[in-house]
């Protein structure tokens, strides 16, 4: 994929962060390490079967040995390095309030950010079980760590991110004039309504603070027509397409449809490209080159992958 990319959501993490983020999801979704075991195998040389069995098994066991592997020789300047030379002019990393030796996962992210200024960005994921945690934690990545974004997933969360309780969260980042990214659709904590986060949710939170800028994490599928519907309502909302495979998105009955035939219309220009190139198990520019292959018009296949919407 030669043409410029902008990746606005991965996760790329050493051993301890891995390790901090895959137990989160073994302690609150176990069903992420069964689910994606086929993904995870294909990044850790193991079987699918394998995989699958032990995260059935053991999810925060299997959560530490998949991560040790996952992170085996992490090093920032050679993520970097295959950036460049694949076309990826700029990636967003997502962090997380999860602790790790010297901090949290976003103190890590937020240190290899500064290191490489002009390739990567670094947005803070903050927990909105605890509301004054939740800001807290936004306050320190946005002043302290320099973090220019923030991530919200409600479902590990368990918690309705359209809450009264979470009003002030919202007020501070419309204040502060940065993104949110929000986790956006299916996912796979079944002690959680499905709907947590769905576009509807987004469209609460971004009719009460119109200033904010939100970003529809993983585009809202199943719900892409309804994503498409808020995002035409409210100009600040776009919304990105990570963790799943856009060479999919033409065959019938994908969910994706809506976004095919309206993605170059007035939203165009707010639909942006995401890898969480884990979850896929190839590398962001593979998954870009994927877009290109659509049989978009020229002009909304660059808009998707190269037009940054919002600062990054």
């Amino acid at each position: 994929m030669r043409e410029p990319v902008i990746d606005v959501c991965e996760v790329a993490y050493d051993t301890e962060c891995w390790t901090a983020y895959l137990g989160a999801l073994a302690a609150a979704a176990p069903r992420y390490l069964v689910l994606f075991a086929g993904r995870l195998a294909a990044r850790t040389g193991r079987a699918p079967g394998e995989v699958a069995a032990d995260a059935a098994r053991d999810p925060a066991g299997t959560a530490e040995r998949l991560a040790a592997v996952l992170g085996d020789g992490f090093d920032i300047d050679r993520h970097v390095a295959a950036l460049a030379e694949t076309g990826v002019a700029h990636q967003v990393l997502h962090g997380g309030p999860w602790p790790v030796a010297d901090g949290t996962v976003n103190d890590r992210v937020a240190g290899y950010a500064a290191r490489h200024p002009d390739r990567l960005s670094a947005w803070a994921g903050v927990a909105l079980a605890d509301p004054r945690a939740a800001l807290a934690e936004a306050r320190r990545a946005l002043d302290s760590l320099g973090a220019t974004g923030l991530s919200v997933i409600p479902f590990l969360d368990g918690v309705d991110p359209s809450g009264p309780e979470h009003a002030e969260f919202w007020r501070f980042a419309a204040d502060a004039g940065v993104p949110v990214w929000l986790h956006c659709g299916q996912h796979f904590r079944s002690d959680v309504p499905i709907d947590v986060s769905a576009p509807r949710v987004l469209d609460r939170i971004a009719g009460t603070h119109p200033g904010l800028v939100l970003i529809a994490g993983h585009g809202g599928w199943p719900w892409v027509a309804e994503m498409l519907a808020v995002a035409q309502r409210h100009p600040n909302v776009h919304l990105e397409f990570s963790s799943h495979r856009p060479s999919r998105m033409a065959a019938p009955g994908s969910g994706w449809e809506a976004l095919l035939a309206l993605g170059a219309g007035p939203v165009r220009d707010r639909v942006m490209f995401g890898s969480t190139s884990w979850t896929q198990a190839r590398p962001p520019a593979a998954l870009a080159a994927e877009v290109a292959g659509l049989g978009l018009p020229d002009g909304t296949v660059r808009a998707w992958l190269a037009v940054m919407a919002v600062t990054p």
